[in-house]
């Protein structure tokens, strides 16, 4: 049923990346205004999130110094009527501790609280971890929204290296409103105790999604709001 349902804006079709179905259409039609991304970097998605008309979108980046570089380039004018705001922390299931990120050759893009195995080095072998490691609180994603005004954000994306069921694991209240979730997902272990599809997937259908797109093996994932399905 669901996928007749959804076929228009391509369920579950391996081509199209998250971002390309809610420019079709389907943003507008689940009516998404407000972001939250956390694994921000250095905001790579501002352009899209701005063409797609969002008001507000909140950026969350655990690394102190892509945080500081994440800054820079938001200050740049765009002409988009996007507000956009940031905050250095590292969203996760519980506040208050400290984990270690370490660092990885790439710019930080790759930067991870979890190890790379062996897949990853054979996978990317361009990519690897730097040997610089950082110390870095933790705060849930639901008390990092309040803080910032986005309590009632619609879209919810995570593209943090194996930690995305942590991300979601503390912003429970978040899920319980959002429309829309983008994840970065993996089938094989590509980070040590990072987090694969299938558990992920479990985790976001008991809080009430459906999945629209599933990369084969690693990349973003597009689920939304179930009940929202029904009148697209």
């Amino acid at each position: 049923m669901f996928k007749k349902l959804l076929k228009p804006f391509g369920y579950l079709e391996r081509h199209r990346e998250p971002l390309e179905l809610l420019k079709d259409g389907l943003s507008k039609k689940l009516g998404i205004r407000t972001a939250i991304h956390v694994g921000a970097h250095y905001a790579e998605e501002r352009e899209a999130y701005e063409a797609l008309g969002f008001s507000d979108v909140l950026w969350v980046e655990a690394s102190s110094d892509t945080y500081r570089e994440l800054l820079a380039r938001l200050a740049r004018p765009s002409g988009a009527a996007t507000r956009h705001v940031a905050v250095n922390s590292f969203a996760s299931d519980k506040g208050g501790q400290a984990v270690t990120l370490r660092h990885f050759t790439n710019e930080g893009a790759s930067s991870s609280v979890f190890a790379a195995t062996p897949l990853f080095r054979e996978t990317w072998p361009h990519v690897a971890e730097s040997g610089s490691m950082e110390e870095v609180g933790t705060d849930t994603l639901d008390n990092i929204a309040i803080a910032n005004g986005f309590q009632n954000a619609d879209l919810i994306a995570a593209d943090v290296q194996g930690a995305e069921l942590l991300v979601l694991k503390g912003a429970k209240s978040l899920l319980a409103g959002a429309k829309a979730v983008i994840v970065e997902v993996s089938q094989a272990q590509f980070y040590e105790g990072g987090v694969l599809q299938p558990e992920l997937g479990a985790y976001l259908r008991q809080h009430g999604f459906v999945e629209l797109r599933r990369p084969p093996s690693h990349g973003d994932q597009l689920f939304v709001r179930k009940r929202r399905v029904w009148s697209l």
